[in-house]
């Protein structure tokens, strides 16, 4: 059993916080192994040329900032295999992935189509996800990583987007979860893998209350009374927020 720091939530659980799980199945709570896309600020175009116009086997490919307000790159009117030729609002999209832990938020929308739109509505449309937060490493690498002051003020509720745990799955590996960057994962079993664990239903109603606070901008009643029996300020306390960290 995973032992927790009193400044932290996690604390405040009377059972379990990670539940052993090997049934395979998808649930709120779920840990699960992604390949988690990072998003930069400004997206970026895949642009796709053929090297010669006779074939489509072989062809340039450059990568271009994607303004929203500005003109977009134009894209070859010849196809590519593997890359079809897009018109109007549509374009190819070029993100960094790496294979990470992340925590499925919500429960799958298991209710089916009625027979009437199975027919009409493409398969494309009706595609089940569901949605994911990765969990980020707090050991510094060289690049990446996070200060001891900073993950101290994250275990404290500082930050809604930041929630600080530690992974069953990883040894004991301390990690933050960052829930500002939920992303969908296909529901299919090659898209995720089960690491045979989920948050109690205890711990879940505490990662939710984060996720609340994150949307409508307010602590919840809860949040609250921990960070006042912590003696936390309300006020950032000279964090920059806006660090590079990832």
């Amino acid at each position: 059993m995973i032992e927790y720091p009193d400044n932290c939530i996690q604390s405040w659980v009377r059972g379990k916080w990670w539940e052993p799980d090997e049934s395979k199945t998808i649930c709120r709570g779920s840990l699960v192994q992604v390949y988690v896309q990072f998003f930069s600020q400004v997206p970026f175009q895949l642009s796709v040329k053929r090297v010669d116009d006779r074939g489509h086997d072989k062809a340039f490919v450059q990568i271009h900032p994607l303004f929203t307000k500005g003109k977009r790159p134009e894209t070859a009117s010849l196809p590519v295999a593997g890359f079809p030729h897009l018109e109007g609002a549509d374009c190819f999209i070029a993100n960094r992935a790496k294979r990470r832990p992340c925590l499925v938020l919500g429960a799958l929308d298991q209710k089916s189509f009625d027979k009437t739109w199975e027919s009409i509505i493409p398969k494309a449309a009706k595609s089940r996800y569901f949605l994911v937060a990765p969990y980020f490493s707090t050991d510094p690498d060289g690049r990446a990583g996070y200060p001891s002051d900073f993950i101290e003020r994250v275990q404290q509720a500082v930050y809604p987007r930041f929630f600080w745990d530690t992974l069953p799955a990883e040894d004991g590996h301390a990690s933050i979860l960052r829930l500002d960057q939920i992303q969908p994962v296909g529901f299919h079993q090659q898209a995720f893998d089960p690491l045979g664990y989920r948050l109690s239903e205890e711990a879940c109603g505490y990662v939710n209350e984060w996720f609340q606070w994150l949307v409508t901008g307010q602590e919840t009643e809860v949040i609250s009374s921990f960070k006042g029996i912590l003696g936390i300020e309300q006020k950032e306390g000279g964090i920059d927020e806006d660090l590079h960290l990832l």
